[in-house]
């Protein structure tokens, strides 16, 4: 069960995972080949070697970032998510394929000091921050649990994402034509019937503040590529996202 009190947020964070958690394999249908083609391949790419590290999942929901990255060689990862529902299900599936993954209930906003890790990495959690100084308190815990030097490495949503675009790649974005960091707004997934994420716009010089403030330096925007599998005997074959539906940032905890 989760642990301490939830605020407002947290809670319908909370409940909308819970209820998606039901319907996992339908989300998956729509929204898995990007993460497998896109996601996947470039966050690995930008991490690097991950042998004989400790990883931290930020908003593991069912847990697919914290098993590829066990499977690559990670010595100790653990995985947290605000979702009850969704820690259970990446529960089941360590259950029936133990790779010896620690899941946890817990929220990005009051995360406790879990372990000195190295790397952090945080998927679509960002933007679930309704303030600014959420989204502060949210990198401050992520930083908190790095050694000094240790990476972040954060799919956020892209500020200026194509609609067109998103709904190619299995979202449906329903923003502002001219939002104001903060404001909220819908992202859907087309499974039937259509499952809605209500998230927050933030700018790239927003959170890159929020970074900077929270103790986070060496910021970078990292390049997205798409990778798929060539022909038989061929090598993968690889192209650049133009306007992909999310960014990924990298950032290293600032030494003393």
């Amino acid at each position: 069960m989760p642990t301490g009190v939830f605020t407002r947020q947290e809670e319908s964070v909370a409940q909308q995972y819970d209820e998606f958690a039901n319907r996992n394999s339908d989300i998956e249908r729509v929204v898995g080949p990007y993460r497998e083609e896109v996601e996947i391949p470039s966050l690995c790419g930008v991490l690097g070697p991950v042998r004989g590290k400790r990883v931290l999942d930020v908003g593991c929901g069912d847990g697919v970032y914290a098993r590829v990255i066990k499977q690559r060689g990670a010595a100790h990862v653990v995985g947290v998510d605000v979702s009850a529902g969704m820690i259970e299900l990446a529960r089941a599936i360590e259950a029936e394929q133990p790779l010896g993954v620690e899941y946890r209930v817990h929220d990005a906003t009051t995360m406790p000091v879990l372990d000195a890790f190295d790397v952090v990495v945080a998927a679509a959690v960002l933007h679930y921050a309704d303030t600014r100084s959420t989204l502060v308190r949210m990198c401050e815990r992520m930083c908190a649990n790095l050694v000094p030097g240790g990476r972040l490495l954060a799919y956020v949503g892209n500020p200026t994402a194509d609609p067109r675009s998103a709904q190619a790649n299995g979202f449906v974005l329903h923003r502002p034509a001219d939002p104001h960091d903060g404001a909220a707004y819908t992202i859907s997934v087309p499974t039937v019937p259509p499952i809605a994420l209500r998230v927050h716009y933030w700018s790239r010089e927003s959170m890159q503040e929020a970074l900077e403030s929270a103790g986070f330096t060496d910021i970078r925007w990292e390049a997205l590529e798409r990778v798929r599998v060539g022909a038989t005997g061929s090598p993968p074959v690889r192209q650049p996202v133009a306007s992909p539906v999310n960014l990924l940032v990298s950032a290293r905890r600032r030494e003393p």
